[in-house]
């Protein structure tokens, strides 16, 4: 506890005593929804979690300020229905069992395409709005105060004003998207005046009996939008009304969600500095949240004690193991698995069905884990072939059931396709996983074979119940004249300093464009060539968004779409695009056209053991998440 005596001390906030200082940020749980009007077991589960583990306060997504049409991606929960409502008292209700303060995000999207004046865009951060209508304006101050006042009643203890990140309400705030001529445009005092008004509604409404935090964007990082300056003048308003205010940042477009959403192309930590400018600029005696990717308590406990903030606020962290608060706490902090920050929990809840983690296997099924869960009846002797992210990961959760476990690995060291992360400035957090994974499995009761290729013959003498084959992948050789002149993009990253200036990547897929990226990061000219009409297309949305707007910001990177390599010379490539032959000259050519699974390889192993099964890339070359996810499932079943 002494470790963490800062973070871990209890804090009142209005009439309410928070155990601790850390805040469990909302997360709107689209694709854990079937449409339902209420939260269902799902949600309920996930941030129930989130105060069993420990947090202080859990913000909960969430619910419509007013009987609108769902848009299928955002808070859909009704609280204009009494009989829905009743699960949402229920939520509360359980978050309070654990000791945790129940708190619900009310998100500023309008209907009918409106934003808050013409220049305002859609939560696609694309598409232009339309002004929302004085009229409208009022409709949805009543439907906040309501929300508030009903919340209350329903047993929570606060709310969460998103007011943030450019969505459709926080528009109102920026000149960059508010350019009214009414009495809610022009000057600062009429750009916040409507949030104002909303938070004058609600404090008249729930008085001092709910704790308001207000979520803003402290720096929009876009020229003559809001910068730190008028970000720390717009909290000086809102703390009249609000207990707590979020420094977050950005905006929703896509080339700005990296810094929202901080990922590795950011330090750790980036946001930081806005909470602690708020508090050291005098001006704000409101409690102060930081926040932005946020992942150990360790950092938690340094920005609290040295009073950079009042409040931390954890979101992908607590994704990536739900039990990092209680393993922190009990000296466990290298068992705690590292978020990676690839933004996949956000895309898949977003944008997909199924609500995934890349390092956590389990998130999505969470709640109905304990009845899929076999008990072990037999112990079983088990060789996982293969030590890459998703052997390293079957291995564990074998061995964590209690079967005898080898593991096999042909070269020296673990890590499969993670090794490279270390080599990338850009990938410290995919670093930090494979470490987690190879110090799991040297303290675990896996016996490691390196330097061992497995091979049927001999893996059959040992008489293994079970094999899972975690071969991997290897690169897929185009037929393309003089392509042996080309350096494998795997490979790379072995050298610290390829020599030359000039430097020609064939693929513009995730590994295609992160390997010129990384090249251009060094100083190199890199041009890349990808036949198909956009950059790392394979790529989760929110990262490639990111991934592209990195490479927009180097001049000495030059992307070429629709461009298919013909020929690969020591000096030069010849491509042709718009039926046009094209030679540029090169001092070095790297391929990076792709992976083919090594199913042949692994399918060598089948039948020689009672049961085989083939995970990771050996299946098909994908991601670390997949990897992870099918090395759990293989070993959680067994």
């Amino acid at each position: 506890m002494k470790k963490y005596q800062n973070l871990m001390s209890p804090i009142r906030v209005g009439k309410h005593l928070l155990k601790n200082r850390i805040i469990a940020a909302p997360v709107t749980l689209h694709s854990a929804s079937n449409g339902e009007s209420y939260p269902n077991e799902a949600a309920m589960n996930f941030f129930v979690q989130r105060a069993r583990a420990g947090a202080g306060l859990v913000v909960c997504a969430g619910v419509k300020v007013l009987p609108v049409e769902d848009d299928g991606e955002h808070a859909a929960w009704d609280l204009y229905k009494h009989n829905t409502a009743n699960r949402l008292a229920e939520l509360a209700e359980r978050i309070h069992f654990y000791g945790a303060k129940a708190s619900m995000e009310l998100i500023g999207i309008f209907d009918y395409g409106y934003t808050a004046s013409n220049a305002g865009i859609l939560m696609d951060g694309v598409t232009p709005g339309r002004e929302i209508p004085v009229s409208e304006m009022k409709r949805y101050k009543e439907g906040y105060a309501y929300s508030a006042e009903k919340l209350l009643e329903l047993g929570f203890d606060g709310i969460l004003l998103h007011f943030g990140h450019s969505i459709p309400i926080a528009q109102f705030l920026s000149p960059l998207t508010n350019n009214r001529t009414d009495e809610y445009g022009g000057s600062f005092e009429n750009r916040m005046r409507f949030l104002v008004e909303i938070l004058e509604e609600i404090r008249k409404r729930v008085k001092d009996k709910m704790i308001i935090e207000v979520r803003m964007s402290a720096d929009e990082f876009a020229e003559g939008g809001i910068d730190l300056e008028e970000g720390i003048k717009m909290a000086e308003v809102f703390q009249k009304y609000a207990d707590i205010v979020q420094a977050s940042c950005g905006r929703v477009t896509p080339d700005l969600m990296c810094r929202t959403h901080p990922s590795d192309f950011l330090p750790q930590n980036p946001n930081v500095y806005l909470a602690e400018a708020f508090k050291k600029s005098g001006k704000i005696h409101a409690f102060v949240t930081a926040i932005g990717a946020i992942g150990s308590l360790l950092d938690a406990e340094e920005i609290i004690a040295s009073k950079k903030a009042d409040f931390v606020a954890l979101s992908r962290a607590l994704i990536a193991d739900p039990e990092l608060i209680p393993k922190s706490l009990s000296g466990k902090e290298e068992d705690v698995v590292p978020c990676i920050k690839c933004m996949r929990c956000h895309d898949s809840t977003v944008y997909g069905y199924f609500f995934q983690c890349s390092v956590n296997p389990s998130i999505g099924i969470m709640h109905r884990l304990s009845s899929m869960i076999k008990p072990v009846e037999d112990k079983k002797r088990v060789a996982v072939i293969g030590g890459g992210p998703a052997g390293m990961y079957a291995a564990l959760t074998v061995s964590g059931r209690g079967h005898d476990v080898t593991l096999y690995e042909k070269t020296e060291e673990l890590g499969g396709t993670l090794k490279f992360a270390s080599k990338a400035d850009f990938k410290y957090s995919l670093a930090k996983f494979r470490d987690y994974l190879i110090y799991q499995v040297n303290k675990s009761p896996v016996r490691v074979e390196r330097n061992t290729e497995a091979i049927p013959q001999s893996i059959e003498k040992e008489e293994y119940d079970v094999i899972i084959a975690a071969l991997g992948a290897t690169p897929f050789i185009p037929p393309i004249h003089g392509i042996e002149n080309a350096i494998l993009a795997v490979s790379s990253y072995d050298t610290e300093d390829i020599p030359g200036e000039n430097i020609i990547v064939i693929g513009g897929g995730q590994v295609g464009c992160e390997t010129g990226l990384n090249l251009a990061r060094k100083k190199k000219k890199v041009t890349i060539l990808e036949m198909r009409d956009s950059m790392a297309p394979d790529a989760s949305k929110t990262h490639r968004d990111d991934i592209v707007a990195e490479m927009n910001k180097e001049e000495d990177l030059t992307l070429i779409t629709l461009a298919k390599c013909i020929e690969v010379n020591e000096n030069y490539v010849v491509y042709c695009k718009d039926n046009k032959r094209i030679t540029i000259e090169t001092d070095h050519v790297i391929l990076a056209a792709g992976m083919i699974p090594k199913t042949a390889e692994a399918d060598s192993f089948a039948g020689i053991s009672q049961v085989y099964q083939v995970i990771g890339d050996s299946v098909n070359a994908r991601t670390v998440e997949m990897a992870v996810r099918e090395g759990f499932y293989a070993g959680i079943n067994l």
